[in-house]
């Protein structure tokens, strides 16, 4: 299968891959690896089967387009292009071997009433006759070894690129579920332990718990809504005055250009933002370490 792969107002890239089934979308093990924050992990499939080539959308959250029309399943023809998120793929049609043939190489001559080819009415020499001309053979499919470049062209250069800040705050996130948990059955058990306690306790642990375990995923795979959820509470966290000053780090990181790119397509940060990313995540460490001792501070006192 030969498609051309392009994404609004980028390159355009051609990828071949051999076998019957091509799986799209933007999880790395996909045959063809999408980047594009609106294409799902395992977005659509293409199949080769008795009737032909068939597209089916496997789920994807914003669908399939054939032609710009949505469909769930449909045939696929050589010139169709297929929309998933904001990219878009041409099939094209497959290569073949064509022999060119001269006209006079089709002239039959007539000796002694019998129509023969051209080549008996050559002399007998004791040099052997050439070989046939190789007439409709397709070319060996690549192996999936030589697919691999070619799969990777379907991508922008660099691929998915996750920042350094962005894999320390959702580690932030991952260790924030169960320490939630943990002072929310604290606090139930401080109030007395009867139903109500412990009921609101647990309802309160769920809560933060999905809080915790959607950012942290979210963020992982850089979705835009993680962004926009990060910037929210990075705002209410500005009136908690031991962490006032992590949150205004936050804020200030998330709203950066090279940030929202990186959540909104996967791009790759430019010369000089390797220093940039390492300064942000050493001084979010380091105001929530402050913002922990000041806290200590004010439990001992109290």
């Amino acid at each position: 299968m030969r498609f051309e792969i392009s994404y609004r107002g980028g390159p355009t890239h051609e990828v071949e891959l051999a076998g019957n089934v091509v799986v799209l979308g933007r999880d790395p093990a996909c045959d063809i690896v999408l980047n594009d924050s609106k294409c799902s992990r395992r977005h659509a499939v293409v199949e080769d089967g008795p009737e032909g080539l068939v597209v089916r959308d496997s789920g994807s959250a914003n669908g399939v387009y054939l032609n710009g029309k949505r469909v769930d399943t449909a045939r696929l023809q050589p010139g169709d292009t297929l929309r998933l998120g904001d990219a878009r793929l041409k099939l094209l049609p497959e290569l073949d071997e064509t022999v060119v043939v001269a006209p006079d190489d089709l002239e039959l001559r007539t000796v002694a009433g019998e129509v023969r080819p051209p080549e008996l009415d050559l002399p007998l020499r004791n040099t052997p006759a050439p070989a046939p001309p190789r007439v409709g053979r397709p070319a060996p499919p690549p192996s999936r070894a030589a697919a691999e470049p070619r799969r990777a062209a379907a991508a922008p250069a660099g691929g998915p690129h996750r920042p350094t800040t962005v894999v320390l705050l959702a580690g932030l996130w991952a260790v924030f579920v169960p320490v939630s948990v943990a002072g929310c059955l604290l606090a139930a058990h401080r109030l007395g332990g009867g139903l109500l306690a412990w009921t609101l306790g647990a309802f309160a642990s769920l809560v933060l718990a999905g809080l915790g375990t959607s950012m942290a995923l979210g963020l992982r795979a850089l979705a835009s809504w993680a962004r926009h959820l990060q910037i929210a509470t990075a705002a209410v966290g500005l009136l908690a005055c031991p962490f006032t000053l992590a949150s205004a780090t936050v804020l200030v990181y998330m709203t950066r250009p090279e940030v929202k790119a990186a959540f909104e397509g996967g791009a790759r940060p430019g010369a000089g933002n390797g220093a940039a990313e390492a300064t942000f995540a050493l001084s979010l460490v380091g105001m929530l370490a402050l913002g922990l001792a000041l806290t200590a501070i004010a439990v001992l006192l109290l």
